[in-house]
């Protein structure tokens, strides 16, 4: 009896072993595909919107987040929104709300005055999107916020981490991604980034 008991503990562990070493060989395949031979750089234009606000927007000052000629600080029913875009498509209204990570069209509002004059000098090397290996989305912080170590705390992300820092820039980017709870840093690689 105790030989048929001992075979059947035999099988049952091999089986159990069979399974884990296939489950850690999946796992570590999805986690090898999730980081890109390059980060995906894209240059965000609304292509549309998927309302119209009733709403006046002013405008006072060129986006904090997204520092472009087309984009804008401003504030529509009492909400700060950054960045707002001008087009052509929309001469006296400015497109806010809109996130190319998610791929959400904006709310078009219509401008109380004329914009004012762009500070913004070329292309910046601040993205005002990100997307992490690990899925999530990360949008530049405006305003004050905190330090991690010497860098300011530059992007907020749908996990609740944070980014300490602008990422770094390569054929493969990285970001310094703090993650919810803790207070160092993690070097996370960034998939996809959107100015």
């Amino acid at each position: 009896m105790s030989g048929v008991r001992g075979a059947s503990i035999s099988r049952f562990f091999s089986i159990v072993s069979g399974i884990a070493l296939a489950l850690c060989l999946f796992a570590g395949s999805s986690v090898a595909e999730s980081v890109p031979k390059a980060t995906l750089v894209s240059h965000f234009f609304p292509s549309g919107v998927r309302a119209t606000s009733d709403s006046t927007a002013d405008c006072w000052e060129t986006s904090l987040a997204a520092p472009r000629k087309d984009a804008w600080r401003c504030i529509v029913v009492n909400t700060i929104y950054d960045p707002c875009f001008s087009s052509t498509s929309y001469p006296n209204a400015v497109i806010c709300d809109a996130n190319p990570a998610t791929d959400t069209r904006g709310v078009k509002a219509t401008l109380t005055s004329k914009l004012p004059a762009t500070t913004a000098t070329g292309d910046s090397m601040q993205p005002w999107v990100l997307q992490l290996s690990d899925g999530a989305y990360c949008t530049f912080l405006t305003g004050a916020t905190s330090l991690v170590g010497n860098e300011r705390v530059d992007y907020g992300c749908t996990n609740n981490a944070i980014i300490a820092g602008l990422p770094k820039q390569g054929t493969i980017w990285t970001a310094n991604v703090v993650p919810q709870g803790q207070t160092h840093p993690v070097v996370t690689t960034v998939v996809h980034a959107w100015y």
